[in-house]
C-alpha cells in the first residue's frame, strides 16, 4: 500500500464544483488512469481519501493538500491520472508519506482577496483583521497593490466566507460577485520561522 500526497491547483469553472465532489472526481480519473486505489473497510467501501482543508466554492486554490492510497504507484502513475483530470484540476507535486494525517499538518494558508473593478484599501484590512481574530488566528496581514493578503490559521472556522460576508456589512462590497478570492498555499504554521511550511 502507497499513501501518497499530491498537492493540486483548482482554477476556472472547476472552483464552482463543491469540495465533498473531489473524492469521486479524482477517483473516476484515476480508475480511467489504470490505477488500483486502495478501499475502506465495512459496509460500504469507497476509495481511502482524505483531503485538506474545505476550499469555498468560487476559491481558487492553487496549493491544495490531498493524501491518497494506491495498491500499487510510480511516478508514471501521476503522469497518467494527471492526463485524465479535467480542465481546471491538475496535479503540481506527488509523494509518498508517513506521519500524521492532514487534518493535524494542515493548519494555516494564505488568502489573496481583490476587488473586481477596484483596489482594496487599509478599512477592508482592517474588517478583515477584525473578523478573523472574532473567529481564527490571524499570523500576518498586509495590502500589496490592492490586494489583501491573509496568513490565517484555525482553517475550519477561518473561511472565505465569514470574510467576503465580513467586507459585505461594512459596505466595502455587496458580496461574492466583487471579489476574487485565492488561496495560495496550505501548510503548517511555523512560530519559529514565522513561515507556512509546505505539506511536501
Amino acid at each position: 500500500m502507497f499513501r501518497i500526497r499530491i498537492i493540486f491547483e483548482k482554477k476556472g469553472w472547476i472552483t464552482f464544483l463543491n469540495h465533498l465532489d473531489l473524492p469521486v472526481l479524482f477517483s473516476r480519473a484515476a480508475r480511467r488512469a489504470g490505477l488500483s486505489q486502495e478501499f475502506t473497510q465495512g459496509f460500504s467501501p469507497h476509495p481511502h481519501i482524505s483531503l485538506g482543508p474545505a476550499l469555498a466554492a468560487g476559491v481558487e486554490g492553487v496549493q491544495e493538500p490531498a493524501d491518497f492510497w494506491f495498491n500499487e504507484w510510480d511516478d508514471s502513475c501521476a503522469v497518467r491520472w494527471n492526463d485524465k483530470l479535467p480542465e481546471g484540476i491538475q496535479i503540481l507535486k506527488h509523494a509518498e508519506v508517513e506521519g500524521p494525517s492532514l487534518s493535524k499538518l494542515a493548519t494555516a494558508a494564505i488568502y489573496r482577496i481583490s476587488g473586481v473593478g477596484f483596489e482594496l484599501g487599509s478599512d477592508a484590512l482592517e474588517t478583515l483583521q477584525k473578523e478573523i481574530a472574532r473567529t481564527g488566528i490571524l499570523y500576518e496581514a498586509s495590502i500589496d497593490k490592492g490586494y489583501a493578503v491573509l496568513t490565517v490559521g484555525d482553517l475550519e472556522h477561518c473561511g472565505a466566507g465569514n470574510l467576503v460576508r465580513s467586507l459585505k456589512e461594512e459596505g466595502i462590497c455587496e458580496g461574492w460577485k466583487d471579489l476574487h478570492l485565492i488561496r495560495e498555499c496550505v501548510g503548517t504554521w511555523d512560530a519559529e520561522t514565522g513561515t507556512i511550511l509546505p505539506l511536501i
